[in-house]
């Protein structure tokens, strides 16, 4: 190693040797005149200091400091971080690095009084156009301008499902800067910054609680469109230092509180519970903070099979996992260990008499049947639609084979057991990568089943059929993956040899909760002399 470092690297070296050297030498002089540190602390009265050592001691510790300053020392091993030049593209699209981006162009838009707006541009690589957020301090908004209230149905879809603004629901003591005109606000932010008015002193009372306001998606009961609203928060609350406990959320839509209102309230306004418009009645609040949601159209779940680069290359986001992490820890199930053995989940959808749900498998009980057959597994169906949001993600992360036909619930894979599979079947018409996406960017593993066959019809909703075999294949493959993430000694797929399960003594209290009984160890020996 000594013959790859340069001569005036070792000079350097060997004179930084020498001056601590010295210093060792000088200390101990210093401390055979003046005696140890315990002799001087029991003493009643302490010599003082000379100032000629004093001023040496400095001396060479400026200069060891000077020397040390000049060496190439590496950087500690969790700064280390080697990535190809793909992925720190795509931690810059799509992960942390997205973070910074979203914060990285404030853009003072009003200001002045006490008050200001700051908005912040952030462009995708795939999309033509900026997306915009704002921030206000200082801010008012009259909620007795704010008009609509919440529904206890889901509105028609579109503006129905959104407030409408009187002239003045949003006002600031502010004045409005060149650079206003220059901001595209978000559709329904663009609908409430219509209204604002400048140079307007609030009055009424004070929030001193920064508050997020959040105008969800059209979708806001679907899986996974409402990830694209929380994903966005997330990311928002990362960049502006937003925590859990100290901030408060407004739904600030008319729908319905819908399937995700507590995990919003567990993993963003723990400490505060959700409001709506119509908590305020006619009062004017100013907010000290007022964040104005990032809304789901600039969302990064939305990869497709083309027009994308490099996105759908992209794995292991740190935005993502951080996403998880907030959500499973508000629920107490983020450090939860994999199950013992394979827990196959099968996610369904089932038509009720009130919805006509699309995409319901043709042969459920033909993949429970096949799903039954693993040996030494766990297996179960779920129907989301029947579960509350904390049952779901119990039941999810307690599963390291999930299997469902497209949709949105199968966005939950970011939630299952780490190193968990997703078996993905696509209808002969589908070719989103949305799902494929979710599993690898939260660090799972994707397995695709395509039917090539014609689904049929039930008015709006269709029933989608399942090559028997294929699927089979898959499973097994899964299955093979699932046993390989403890110990790994249970090498086999779907149906196992009893003779190889006996190899593995991890999974030996197992035998009896499966009713199962244990076979012989076979003979691992090697046989040639």
């Amino acid at each position: 190693m000594a013959s790859r470092l340069s001569i005036p690297f070792v000079l350097l070296l060997v004179s930084l040797l020498l001056l601590c050297s010295n210093l060792f030498v000088f200390t101990r002089s210093v401390t055979k005149q003046t005696g140890p540190p315990s002799m001087l602390r029991s003493q009643s009265q302490t010599p003082a200091a000379d100032p000629a050592i004093s001023a040496r001691n400095a001396a060479l510790e400026a200069e060891v400091l000077s020397l040390k300053s000049q060496l190439s020392v590496p950087p500690p091993s969790s700064q280390y971080k080697p990535a190809t030049s793909l992925q720190q593209q795509c931690d810059t699209d799509l992960g942390m690095g997205l973070v910074e981006k979203l914060i990285a162009e404030p853009v003072v838009v009003c200001d002045g009084g006490g008050s200001r707006i700051t908005c912040y541009p952030v462009k995708h690589p795939w999309e033509p156009k900026r997306h915009w957020h704002c921030v206000g301090e200082g801010v008012t908004v009259d909620f007795g301008k704010v008009k609509g209230g919440r529904s206890d149905e889901k509105p028609p879809r579109g503006a129905a499902q959104y407030h409408t603004f009187e002239p003045g629901s949003v006002s600031a003591a502010c004045t409005k800067t060149g650079r206003w005109e220059e901001v595209q606000f978000m559709p329904h932010h663009a609908a409430q910054m219509a209204s604002f008015r400048d140079g307007v002193e609030g009055g009424g009372e004070r929030e001193a609680t920064p508050t997020y306001m959040l105008a969800r998606d059209e979708d806001y009961e679907n899986a996974f469109h409402s990830s694209a609203d929380f994903l966005n928060m997330h990311a928002l609350y990362t960049g502006h230092s937003l925590s859990n406990g100290a901030t408060s959320v407004i739904l600030f839509d008319r729908n319905p509180d819908g399937p995700f209102y507590e995990m919003i309230q567990e993993a963003f306004s723990k400490n505060h519970p959700l409001k709506r418009a119509g908590d305020f009645g006619t009062r004017k609040v100013t907010f000290d903070k007022l964040v104005f949601h990032l809304e789901s159209p600039a969302g990064i779940v939305f990869p497709k099979v083309a027009g994308q680069g490099k996105a759908l290359e992209c794995h292991d986001s740190l935005l993502y996992h951080s996403y998880r992490h907030r959500v499973l820890s508000a629920f107490d199930l983020w450090d939860v260990p994999p199950p013992r053995v394979p827990s196959l989940t099968l996610i369904v959808r089932r038509r009720t008499g009130e919805k006509n749900v699309g995409r319901i498998l043709q042969d459920e009980k033909a993949l429970e049947s096949t799903m039954a057959q693993c040996t030494m597994c766990e297996s179960k169906t779920i129907d989301l639609a029947t579960m509350t949001y904390r049952e779901q993600l119990a039941a999810l992360r307690h599963s390291n084979v999930i299997v469902g036909v497209h949709g949105a619930g199968l966005m939950n894979i970011m939630f299952a057991a780490e190193e968990a599979v997703l078996i993905e079947i696509h209808p002969h018409y589908r070719m989103d990568r949305h799902f494929r996406n979710a599993a690898r960017m939260s660090g799972k593993h994707y397995m695709p089943v395509r039917s090539l066959e014609q689904v049929t019809c039930q008015g709006s909703s269709d029933n989608v059929p399942v090559n028997a075999a294929e699927f089979r294949e898959a499973l097994d493959g899964a299955v093979r993956l699932a046993r390989s993430f403890d110990d790994g000694l249970s090498e086999c797929g779907l149906v196992c040899d009893m003779g190889i399960l006996a190899l593995d003594a991890a999974h030996d209290d197992m035998y009896a909760k499966l009713g199962l009984v244990k076979a012989a160890k076979p003979n691992t020996k090697f046989p040639c002399h």
